[in-house]
């Protein structure tokens, strides 16, 4: 649990640094296509591909290069990642320390018996003592 969220942050924080570029295709004035990743993406929304067939004058494909085009942001993180060091006396740290003990390790409960209230008769007798003059069933 430990590695694998000490492994999230890391990519996290390398993927801040590294940047990302957000790639749109406008189409008649309009996005039609939106990507993002690493660098930046050439989209085509298949407009030139209609323009080029054979039944298509020269007109027609100089308005398809004007109406459509790709703009790119570029999208990366300026600041300066900076350790602060900071400094405990002991009374912090003995908070710190019951604190993670307790509410991120936990308490182990006291395991508690449980007893049962079930009668259970006694043996039975099978033959009486006299003691003096007196007899008794044990």
């Amino acid at each position: 649990m430990k590695k694998s969220f000490s492994i999230v942050l890391a990519f996290l924080l390398l993927f801040a640094n590294i940047g990302l570029a957000k790639s749109s295709h406008i189409c008649m004035g309009s996005e039609m296509l939106n990507a993002i990743g690493l660098s930046a993406k050439n989209l085509d929304c298949g407009m030139k591909h209609q323009s080029e067939s054979p039944s298509s004058d020269q007109g027609d494909l100089s308005n398809a290069d004007e109406c459509c085009q790709n703009s790119f942001e570029l999208i990366h993180n300026d600041s300066d990642q900076n350790l602060k060091v900071i400094n405990l006396d002991a009374a912090q740290l003995i908070f710190v320390a019951a604190f993670t003990q307790t509410f991120i390790f936990g308490i182990d409960p006291v395991p508690i018996t449980e007893y049962s209230n079930v009668f259970i008769s006694p043996p039975a007798i099978d033959k009486d003592y006299t003691v003096f003059f007196q007899s008794f069933l044990i």
